[in-house]
């Protein structure tokens, strides 16, 4: 008589198994949420969180703005510096590593800092887009899907009752 193979139970991570995150933020409404999730992810394992903004200068930006030196990108850059810098003093009993800023498509550039400082798990918003964006794949979906580490994707949470 044969038995149907049995799965073995789910393996939880050991406490301290994710001493690393990245955290990708944007100025959506999910952000608040991811940070909050990899705080608390941070304080659950004893781990150090690297804050990531991806900026990208949207291409129907005037050809002109992109002539050198314009100042537009190191302005960008020290905003984003100073927003992150602000999440991070925003809690306490959490390590932070240097804010990340950085230019280009942000799912390459998620997954290019992942492996650069070579971080356990990524924790990365989902916006739940529909129409074009759900065919060609968001940002979150292409990293789940192209990452070569864990990635935990969080969603906001609407009320229901």
């Amino acid at each position: 008589m044969s038995s149907a193979p049995t799965s073995s139970p789910a393996v939880v991570p050991a406490a301290g198994s994710f001493r690393t995150l990245l955290v990708p933020l944007d100025g959506s409404a999910v952000a608040p949420v991811v940070f909050m999730t990899a705080v608390q992810m941070a304080r659950m394992f004893e781990a150090q969180i690297h804050l990531l903004r991806v900026l990208t200068i949207d291409p129907v930006f005037p050809p002109a703005a992109h002539v050198r030196p314009d100042g537009l990108e190191p302005k960008l850059v020290a905003d984003a510096q100073g927003e992150l810098k602000k999440w991070m003093a925003s809690v306490a009993g959490v390590t932070f590593g240097p804010a990340l800023v950085v230019l280009g498509d942000p799912w390459r550039q998620i997954l290019d800092v992942a492996r650069a400082v070579n971080v356990d798990l990524i924790v990365i918003g989902s916006h739940r887009h529909h129409g074009v964006d759900r065919i060609l794949g968001t940002v979150s979906s292409k990293v789940v899907n192209h990452a070569d580490r864990d990635v935990l994707v969080v969603h906001r949470r609407t009320r229901t009752d």
